[in-house]
C-alpha cells in the first residue's frame, strides 16, 4: 500500500503547485483564447443503403459565446434541391445557412431524400464553409456527400467527446468516416439483445455500481437493506479505501459491483436474468455522477424476463411501490437502452454502424496483493462488441504507421476485449501526472463487415484542452 500512499501524496504536492503557479501568473487580464475553429467531421459521407436521413456535423474547436451562423455554398451533381433531396434547414438557391447555438460545440444539419425516388448512386452535393460568421474556418471546409454508401479509404477524425468534462460518448463508424454522440449521462441499464442470453449492463461512463439483496420483493428493500453501504458502493469509496492504509475487508468485493470491462458478457454485476421469477434479487445501484459531477443518486431495480423480452422494475429506495418498464429487444443493437425518468432512449448507433467509442469509462486497476479495483479513466477508446475487433503493434516490431500495408497483417492476433486499446493509446493521467500521447504504436481494427483498417492517435488535447482527441485511419484491407 505504500505505492498508493505515494501517489496520493504527490496528487497534493500536484495540487498545491497548481495553486501557486496560478496566484504567481495572475494578471489583470486574461490571455485571448485561442480561435474557436470550426470544420466538418469527414471530407465525404455517404447514405447507407437503409437510409433515406442523413445527419452532417460541423464542430467547433471549443464551445460557441454567442449564437452565429455557418453559410455552406452547395454544388449539386446529378440531383435537383426540392425535386431528389431536401435540407433540414433548408436551401436558398445553391446556399444552405446552418446556426450554431451558444454554448454547443457542435452544429448540423439533415439531408434526405424525397419519398419515391430513384438514385443511380453516382449522385453528390458538395458543401463548403463560405462563412464562418464568429467562427474561424478550419482545414476541413469542405464535404463531398455521395447519394451511395461509401467504404471510405482514409480520414482525420476529431471524436466530439466535448473538451475537458468530457460530457459525450462518441462512436465512430470507421468505413462510412462518420461519428455520432451521446450524453453519457442519459442512460441507466442496458438490455442484451444477442442469442438467447439475457444479459442487463450498467452505465460504466457513469461509474454506476450495483450490489445485490438478498430479497427478491421489490416493496420489501429498504434503506436497512443497505446499512455501510454508503461509503463503499461508490468509486470515490473505493478511492478512499485505497489509499486508508490498510484496505478495509470489503476491497475486494468491490470489482463484482461493476460489469467485467472486457465486455465479456458472463461477467455483468446483475445476474444473468433467470426464467424463473423468484431467483431475481432486487439490486441496490449507485447511479454514479453526471458530466458536470453531479451526483445522479440511488435506485433499488428488480429485472425479470417477459418472453423473449425484458421487465424493469425501479424505484427510490425506501418507496412502496414501483415503477415498470417493459423493454423489447430489438436486435438491430446489441443493447436496449433505459433511462428511469424517460423509459426506453437510444443510446448508440445499430450494431453494425460502429466500430470503437471514445469515453470515460470504469475500468479496473490493480493495489497489489492479488487485489483489483474499479477505476474511473478518461480518454477510454472501446471497441464494439459485435464482431469488431483490434490489434495494437508496436512500431518498433512492424515499422512506421505511414508503411504498413496487408501483407503486415500475417502473424497479427486480433482481440475481442472491449478495453484492448483502452487506455493504452495515452500514458499518465492518473492523480500525479499529465497525460501524454503514446507515439510507439498504433492500431488495426477490423470492423462488422471485415474491413482492417490503420489507426494512429495524433492528439490527446487540442487548444490545451483535455477532451479534444483525434487520430487518422486508412484503409489496409477490403472486404472480401
Amino acid at each position: 500500500m505504500q505505492s498508493i500512499h505515494t501517489l496520493l501524496r504527490q496528487c497534493f504536492f500536484v495540487v498545491a503547485t497548481i495553486g501557486l503557479v496560478s496566484l504567481a501568473g495572475c494578471d489583470d487580464e486574461d490571455p485571448p483564447l485561442a480561435d474557436n475553429v470550426v470544420q466538418f467531421d469527414a471530407a465525404e459521407l455517404g447514405f447507407g443503403a437503409d437510409e433515406d436521413d442523413l445527419t452532417v456535423n460541423i464542430s467547433l474547436s471549443r464551445t460557441a459565446t454567442e449564437d452565429t451562423n455557418i453559410t455552406l455554398a452547395t454544388e449539386l451533381v446529378g440531383v435537383t434541391y426540392d425535386e431528389e433531396f431536401i435540407t433540414e434547414p433548408a436551401m436558398t438557391g445553391n446556399t444552405l445557412v446552418v446556426p450554431v447555438s451558444k454554448g454547443s460545440d457542435v452544429a448540423s444539419f439533415i439531408i434526405r431524400k424525397k419519398e419515391g425516388v430513384l438514385l443511380d448512386g453516382d449522385e453528390q452535393v458538395s458543401f463548403a464553409i463560405s462563412n464562418a460568421g464568429s467562427l474561424v474556418a478550419g482545414s476541413k471546409t469542405t464535404l463531398v456527400v455521395s447519394f451511395s454508401e461509401i467504404v471510405a479509404a482514409e480520414g482525420v477524425v476529431n471524436p466530439n467527446v466535448g473538451g475537458q468534462l468530457q460530457p459525450n460518448k462518441v462512436f465512430i463508424d470507421l468505413s462510412a468516416n462518420r461519428q455520432v454522440s451521446f450524453n453519457r449521462g442519459d442512460w441507466d441499464l442496458g438490455f442484451y439483445t444477442v442469442g438467447d442470453e439475457f444479459r442487463v449492463i450498467v452505465n460504466s461512463s457513469s461509474s454506476m455500481m450495483v450490489r445485490p439483496t438478498e430479497k427478491n420483493d421489490m416493496n420489501a428493500v429498504t434503506e436497512a437493506d443497505t446499512v455501510g453501504w454508503g461509503a463503499q458502493l461508490s468509486t470515490d469509496g473505493v478511492f478512499a479505501a485505497m489509499i486508508s492504509g490498510t484496505p478495509p475487508a470489503w476491497l475486494p468485493d468491490a470489482i463484482d459491483w461493476i460489469d467485467d470491462p472486457s465486455g465479456d458478457m458472463s461477467k455483468t454485476a446483475i445476474a444473468e436474468i433467470s426464467d424463473n421469477a423468484d431467483d431475481n434479487k432486487v439490486y441496490i445501484i449507485n447511479r454514479g455522477k453526471n458530466p458536470d459531477g453531479n451526483e445522479r443518486g440511488w435506485k433499488k431495480v428488480r429485472v425479470l424476463r417477459n418472453g423473449n423480452n425484458y421487465t424493469l422494475q425501479h424505484a427510490d429506495i425506501n418507496a412502496t411501490t414501483f415503477t415498470t418498464v417493459e423493454v423489447t429487444r430489438n436486435d438491430s443493437y446489441y443493447f436496449n437502452y433505459v433511462k428511469f425518468e424517460t423509459g426506453a432512449v437510444t443510446i448508440e448507433p445499430e450494431k453494425n454502424k460502429w466500430d470503437i467509442a471514445f469515453t470515460v469509462f470504469t475500468n479496473t486497476t490493480s493495489l497489489g496483493g492479488g487485489i483489483t479495483v474499479p477505476y474511473v479513466f478518461n480518454d477510454i477508446v472501446i471497441q464494439n462488441r459485435y464482431k469488431v475487433e483490434t490489434a495494437e503493434v508496436l512500431i518498433a516490431d512492424v515499422g512506421a504507421y505511414a508503411d504498413f500495408e496487408a501483407a503486415g497483417l500475417d502473424g497479427v492476433i486480433f482481440s475481442q476485449n472491449q478495453v484492448n486499446i483502452g487506455p493504452n493509446w495515452r500514458s499518465g493521467g492518473g492523480p500525479s501526472s499529465s497525460p501524454a500521447l503514446r507515439s510507439d504504436r498504433f492500431y488495426l481494427v477490423k470492423d462488422p463487415d471485415g474491413n482492417i483498417y490503420k489507426l494512429q492517435f495524433t492528439a490527446l488535447t487540442q487548444g490545451g484542452e483535455r477532451g479534444r482527441p483525434q487520430f487518422e485511419f486508412a484503409l489496409v484491407q477490403a472486404a472480401e
